[in-house]
């Protein structure tokens, strides 16, 4: 209902600058990517704080906000340069969904995701180029323009779905988006019900690798990590997925997980970067989700899928969350 009515508030009308800067943030990050070096040269004049104040007034963003930075190298040109492991690819071959936030901010998830399937015996296929969902479009109410970028996708993604490979998803809202979304979006083109069909979330596949009744499992690589997490579930999972099957994940490798219950961490995308909304973003936070991270055991964990549930841990309490990937990694067992 908000994006219909972005749309329709907004046609022939001039939008909020933070509908352009944060809309648009796939194809720019996207182009960020193509120079070498200019990802890591961006992030050095953003520390100097008089461009900070200024790139945030120009492009409609909380004055009060830290800004993003850039992966070094995108999770594609990461996934190029460097040879797969799985011996044989016993599981078969997954297409890994490279979303703008862990392909381009931060792809420490991704290059987890690609070593846990590849150590579970899959062949990890990324696409090459620009694949979006469409998802920062959707939000920000440009349905016209995601509609152009979903097609693209499809164009892109076609032959993968045809060879019948699941598409595996890291990030909540990008996973929603193109199981749920893409088909209201693009209802007449067949494609997008296929796609839709294809995505499976990450910790929907690693489930099913799970040894069944704690029964010793060969093919189950991890160990116990023995430990606790406060765990931040992403809105869009929710609402319209599962968490069962990461909680099963969780337990299998010794993490004892518990869930914010106050739901949204304060964020909620791009909401939380738009002038005006920094002070309730933050108060939300403060419910229940910072003081249960600042009030951990001193070993536990802190869990989210989200980039942008990491993104306000991060800002909140100055620590890292964790996705389920990264968990899993380390708790990969060694040879």
């Amino acid at each position: 209902y908000k994006s219909e009515f972005l749309h329709k508030f907004y046609e022939g009308r001039i939008r909020p600058m933070a509908h352009y800067t944060m809309g648009w943030l796939p194809k720019l990050t996207h182009w960020m990517h193509q120079v070498p070096g200019l990802a890591s040269l961006a992030n050095a004049v953003m520390r100097v704080e008089a461009v900070q104040r200024l790139v945030k007034k120009l492009g409609g963003i909380e004055p009060t906000r830290k800004m993003i930075t850039f992966s070094a190298m995108s999770l594609q040109r990461w996934a190029a340069k460097r040879n797969g492991t799985a011996a044989e690819a016993k599981q078969g071959t997954v297409v890994l969904w490279p979303d703008s936030f862990n392909n381009h901010l931060d792809t420490g998830p991704g290059q987890a995701a690609v070593e846990v399937l590849e150590t579970l015996g899959y062949r990890v296929i990324i696409p090459e180029g620009f694949v979006c969902c469409g998802l920062t479009w959707h939000s920000t109410g440009q349905l016209d323009t995601a509609r152009k970028v979903i097609k693209h996708t499809l164009d892109v993604m076609e032959p993968l779905v045809n060879a019948g490979y699941p598409v595996i998803g890291l990030e909540p809202s990008c996973t929603v988006m193109l199981g749920h979304e893409i088909t209201e979006l693009v209802p007449e083109d067949p494609r997008a019900a296929a796609l839709s069909a294809a995505v499976v979330p990450f910790a929907d596949l690693i489930a099913k690798h799970v040894p069944q009744d704690g029964q010793p499992n060969a093919s189950w690589p991890f160990g116990q990590l023995n430990v606790g997490a406060v765990s931040q579930v992403h809105c869009h999972e929710r609402s319209q997925g599962d968490h069962g099957n990461s909680s099963a994940v969780l337990r299998s490798i010794g993490i004892d997980e518990r869930e914010i219950e106050t739901g949204c961490c304060g964020l909620a995308g791009n909401w939380g970067f738009e002038p005006g909304h920094a002070q309730l973003s933050r108060s939300l936070g403060e419910r229940e989700l910072f003081p249960a991270i600042r009030n951990r055991a001193q070993d536990d964990v802190v869990l989210a899928d989200g980039f942008s549930c990491r993104t306000q841990i991060a800002e909140g309490t100055d620590v890292r969350g964790m996705h389920l990937a990264q968990a899993l990694l380390k708790a990969k067992i060694t040879s």
